[in-house]
């Protein structure tokens, strides 16, 4: 009886520990909720899920790789900022996918990062924009697959 008790507690530690660090593959991606369309209700997109966004500048090798203007795509990503297109980095969406981020806009990611980094969306901006990079810093926004 005692163990089972002991068992039932520990589960439940278990439980709301790792309830925190786990993203719920419900919320990683805009889908509609199964739960919602079999009790009968119109069809919704589940939220976008808060992820870390930063900012890191092409053509900048120290930020980049050994071309700095080349992006994981092959991609010149240098001249697409200067035409101003938006482009990010993200490692948990395929290469192309568009992802809105809140209070920022859409973006295309066309760029990798660093797998440590596999939560984060980091924004490309130009090579002379590294003082406007330093200031964006790590935000924390609402970001949702287009």
């Amino acid at each position: 009886m005692k163990r089972t008790i002991l068992f039932f507690i520990g589960s439940a530690v278990m439980f709301l520990i790792l309830e925190n660090r786990v993203e719920w593959p419900v919320l990683q991606a805009p889908a509609t909720v199964p739960e919602i369309r079999r009790a009968g209700f119109a069809e919704t997109k589940a939220p976008g899920i808060v992820r870390e966004i930063t900012a890191y500048n092409v053509g900048v090798r120290k930020q980049t790789g050994d071309e700095p203007c080349i992006g994981a795509t092959g991609i010149d990503l240098c001249r697409l900022i200067e035409r101003g297109r938006s482009v990010c980095a993200a490692n948990f969406v395929a290469l192309g996918t568009i992802l809105r981020i809140k209070g920022y806009g859409e973006c295309v990611v066309l760029d990798r990062m660093n797998r440590r980094y596999a939560h984060r969306v980091d924004v490309a901006m130009g090579e002379e924009e590294v003082e406007k990079a330093v200031e964006f810093g790590i935000q924390r926004r609402v970001v949702e697959v287009k």
